[in-house]
């Protein structure tokens, strides 16, 4: 008896951490995305990896603008002033485009529309749930 109850919970344990690795193999990801349409979406870090992801993907922007600030001060009115500027606004599109692909690479994706939807349908069914229970009660009330 003993050892039936041992093996028993010993293999509900194994059961549970194998739902856990499961389920949590997306809570591993350092971010978020809640996408709402085609170019619509919001990305979040999530724990302190993502925090720590998102403060170096800022910090690298730094020497860019430590940069430009110091180009933009000695070259007021030089001929290449005008080539400082693309450049710089070049490096801030390779750095926003590269770090929202690495971002969302590695982010688990939560579709808002689809999950509205579902709400939505979950909802309309518990209010004909209730609707039809409504109604049973009152036709057997009726006949009773």
């Amino acid at each position: 008896m003993l050892a039936t109850l041992t093996f028993e919970v010993v293999g509900l344990a194994r059961a549970i951490r194998a739902g856990q690795k499961r389920f949590m193999r997306d809570r591993n990801k350092p971010f978020v995305v809640y996408r709402r349409g085609w170019a619509s979406f919001s990305i979040w870090p999530r724990g302190i990896r993502g925090w720590a992801q998102f403060a170096v993907w800022l910090a690298m922007l730094v020497p860019g603008i430590a940069w430009f600030a110091e180009h933009v001060d000695s070259r007021l009115s030089g001929s290449d002033y005008g080539a400082g500027i693309v450049v710089f606004c070049m490096g801030v599109v390779i750095w926003l485009v590269g770090g929202l692909w690495w971002m969302l690479a590695r982010a688990e994706t939560v579709d808002v529309v689809e999950l509205r939807r579902q709400k939505q349908y979950e909802r309309r069914e518990r209010k004909r749930a209730l609707q039809k229970e409504r109604d049973d009660k009152r036709e057997r009330k009726r006949r009773g």
